[in-house]
């Protein structure tokens, strides 16, 4: 059992090593959940498997004489009830404390409104009015600061898409008639790619976008000018 134990919290490590590295702070909280339910459900799968094989094993048919009958034994009861709910209310409470990071709220984050359309997105930065959006088949740069939280409020100007980056391990979806807002921090300058990941018809595959993380200072300079130190602008 102790080898079973030892491999499956292996095989945990190795799983939990396939996600891809979050590049966002909600990303890394929601990283470590996965990581938690991976290793409990891989250290689950090794006791349930190990036990049924030394069931199986141990008590197989030798003849035709009829087993002891054992109607019911309170402490392995107490055990196999006592124990998946002490490891469901933990996996709650972790989740809990995600979430509670995934939707916190600062008022002072920069301001973002994304529009999905059939099939691009429109940027705009409220602060200033600042705009960029794509044609169908290219890609819009939406430039973030990573010295300050940026909240985006997400809509839909005609059919059901998605905004999903990868990298921060997330998605959302644009419902026309239902816009919403979430916030995010991408705490390490870098270009983070992402993509509608509701189909949305013909035009879907051709719906990427980047988020461009840059130094706050950077950003402001942006914001102002419409170009990046060294780069080619986003089209304001």
């Amino acid at each position: 059992m102790a080898v079973a134990a030892g491999a499956a919290g292996a095989l945990a490590v190795l799983l939990a090593g396939c996600l891809p590295q979050p590049a966002s702070t909600q990303g890394a909280s929601i990283a470590s959940l996965y990581q938690v339910f991976i290793a409990g459900g891989v250290v689950v799968t090794a006791i349930v498997w190990g036990l049924a094989t030394w069931a199986l094993i141990r008590y197989r048919r030798r003849g035709d004489e009829l087993p002891t009958q054992v109607r019911g034994n309170v402490p392995i009861e107490a055990i196999w009830t006592l124990t998946p709910l002490v490891a469901v209310l933990g996996l709650f409470a972790l989740t809990l404390g995600s979430l509670q990071v995934v939707d916190a709220n600062d008022p002072s984050a920069v301001q973002l409104d994304v529009t999905a359309f059939r099939w691009g997105w429109q940027v705009t930065y409220p602060s200033n009015g600042r705009t960029v959006s794509s044609l169908t088949g290219g890609s819009v740069a939406i430039v973030v600061p990573t010295d300050r939280r940026i909240q985006i409020s997400l809509s839909s100007a005609d059919v059901n898409h998605a905004f999903f980056v990868p990298a921060f391990l997330f998605k959302k979806d644009a419902i026309p008639g239902r816009p919403t807002s979430f916030e995010i921090d991408v705490p390490n300058a870098g270009t983070y790619p992402g993509a509608c990941a509701e189909y949305c018809g013909i035009g879907h595959d051709a719906m990427p976008f980047t988020i461009v993380a840059v130094s706050g200072s950077t950003f402001d300079a942006w914001l102002a000018t419409g170009h990046l130190a060294g780069e080619g602008a986003p089209s304001p």
